[in-house]
């Protein structure tokens, strides 16, 4: 499964990549930004996006809205990892599933892989 890993933390970013691609064996790409998300997302297929919402030039809530309109691609799942507590407003904009930070490893891997799922 191809993952795109959109954070604007460095490290934060490098540990999901490396949880989920060896623990999980999945194929992950990462962006800093939305703007960064965007351009890989116009030139690769993804199976989930596992994004921040607080991010510069494009934040998670902006990169949904381009994802599901300019994009056209309201089927790709999208994981949003926060430590923001509105999941509501989140969920709202058109993201699937909210993982709250911190999280664990098995919390990271359970919520990409059970999102990735074809219905």
């Amino acid at each position: 499964m191809r993952v795109l890993v959109v954070d604007d933390d460095p490290d934060l970013s490098m540990l999901m990549a490396l949880v989920l691609s060896r623990q999980g064996g999945h194929e992950v790409d990462t962006a800093g930004d939305g703007v960064e998300a965007l351009a890989l997302l116009g030139t690769s297929d993804y199976d989930i996006v596992v994004l921040d919402w607080n991010m510069p030039r494009l934040d998670g809530l902006g990169l949904c809205a381009a994802i599901r309109g300019d994009l056209q691609r309201p089927d790709l799942p999208l994981l949003m990892v926060t430590a923001l507590p509105d999941h509501a407003t989140a969920r709202a904009a058109g993201i699937d599933q909210v993982l709250g930070k911190p999280f664990s490893t098995s919390a990271l891997l359970g919520a990409v892989d059970g999102l990735a799922q074809p219905a």
